[in-house]
């Protein structure tokens, strides 16, 4: 059985898989309440930075184990390695305007995050679980927009700078000190 959050900012949405594992509700909440912010702060990039708002974006996050992420490292990236984060853009490249204009929605794409890897980094980066799930979905959102860190050291600066904006304000909305009215 297919397990599935979803949640919606103005036209956006975010679908949240979670097959393989069984979360309680006060578990789930907090993914809701995280994917929320994250959701309104990735809205508001995509309409001032990416200048898209008149197009509704969709975006997939599937929360897997190791087994399954090292799978689609090693099959996707010839790397047979446990990995954070995984990027799958539907669309050519959004970021410069290269994607499929003839629907009013962008499907951007799935990103998969390794459980335990998220737990690993947390505890590394004196984070909880949910800070560090937000940066690494909104790492591999930036990959699904077109943005890359491994191109060059500009590349690598521009995408770390938009990283820094964006959990920023995921921080600033948990606070309810949005910047985004």
């Amino acid at each position: 059985m297919e397990k599935e959050l979803n949640v919606i900012f103005g036209k956006n949405n975010i679908n949240f898989f979670y097959e393989n594992f069984s979360f309680d509700i006060n578990t789930l909440n907090e993914y809701e309440r995280s994917l929320s912010h994250l959701l309104k702060s990735i809205s508001f990039f995509k309409d001032d930075v990416l200048k898209l708002s008149a197009f509704s974006i969709n975006v997939n996050i599937v929360v897997c184990n190791d087994a399954y992420i090292q799978q689609l490292n090693s099959e996707h990236r010839q790397k047979p390695t446990i990995t954070d984060v995984l990027s799958f853009p539907l669309q050519e490249n959004i970021r410069v305007g290269e994607f499929d204009r003839f629907v009013p929605e962008l499907e951007l794409g799935d990103l998969y995050i390794c459980h335990s890897v998220c737990e690993k980094q947390a505890q590394e980066f004196s984070l909880t679980f949910h800070e560090e799930f937000l940066h690494l979905c909104v790492h591999g959102f930036l990959h699904l927009c077109g943005f890359d860190h491994e191109e060059n050291e500009v590349e690598e600066k521009i995408m770390e700078e938009y990283e820094k904006e964006i959990v920023s304000n995921i921080s600033m909305s948990k606070k309810g000190d949005s910047p985004y009215k």
